[in-house]
């Protein structure tokens, strides 16, 4: 009867284990995706001016009133740039035009600042 009770155990005990290693598993996958939800936030562009969204593809439309669900809410309609503005009738309220822009160093038709260093001018006129 000891070794029925020992096999018993046994099994009970992987059991237990395989059930902790999968929560282990599922609790560090939640963690990864929660880590990368807050760098897409992080990486959210907030402005008020229209011009930075040139050259952007508009996504919609989303409002709130903590800058924090804002971006969370950008993040998730798949944007990353939010142009701002306010709405009269609830003061505590922020809109958002929701737009994904292409990544820096990406061909847009934003203009990008020179690279070169501009010319020396000329030598003054009389040393040659």
């Amino acid at each position: 009867m000891k070794n029925g009770m020992g096999m018993k155990n046994r099994i009970g005990m992987k059991q237990t284990l395989g059930l902790v290693g999968t929560l282990l598993l599922a609790s560090a996958s939640s963690a990864g995706a929660d880590e990368a939800e807050h760098l897409a936030m992080a990486r959210v562009r907030l402005t008020t001016e229209p011009s930075v969204a040139r050259g952007c593809t508009r996504i919609g439309q989303i409002s709130d009133d903590s800058v924090k669900d804002l971006r969370k809410k950008i993040v998730h309609a798949g944007g990353d740039t939010g142009v701002l503005s306010f709405s009269i009738d609830d003061m505590k309220t922020i809109l958002a035009q929701v737009y994904r822009c292409p990544p820096p160093g990406s061909s847009s038709p934003r203009p990008s600042p020179p690279t070169a260093a501009p010319p020396a001018p000329p030598p003054p006129p009389g040393k040659r």
